[in-house]
């Protein structure tokens, strides 16, 4: 692994870890943020903004922002539907267990 790739997985890595934090603290006091189709779009909108910061700070620049963008918008809403489903899951059967 070359230094700009280990910088680039620790500088992304905190940032989704920042985020993910940042998100469960807000969503304590704003349920709707709990909601699934809140999660498929939030874990869409930062995903695409980390690509792109990526892209612009690591890479080509302006010029591959436009397929980075999609690319990353089209992977990080499968990863929004996954995590949206879990969180369903989860919260469905926990209040099932609690009845």
């Amino acid at each position: 692994m070359t230094l700009e790739a280990w910088f680039a997985a620790l500088v992304g890595g905190s940032l989704l870890l920042l985020v993910v934090t940042a998100y469960l603290l807000a969503s304590r006091r704003f349920r709707i943020l709990l909601h699934p189709l809140t999660i498929v779009l939030a874990v869409a909108v930062v995903g695409v903004l980390v690509s792109v910061l990526g892209e612009l700070i690591f890479r080509g620049g302006w010029r591959e922002v436009p397929g980075i963008a999609r690319r990353s918008a089209i992977g990080s809403t499968l990863w929004g539907l996954l995590i949206a489903g879990i969180t369903w899951g989860v919260r469905r059967g926990l209040a099932r267990w609690g009845e």
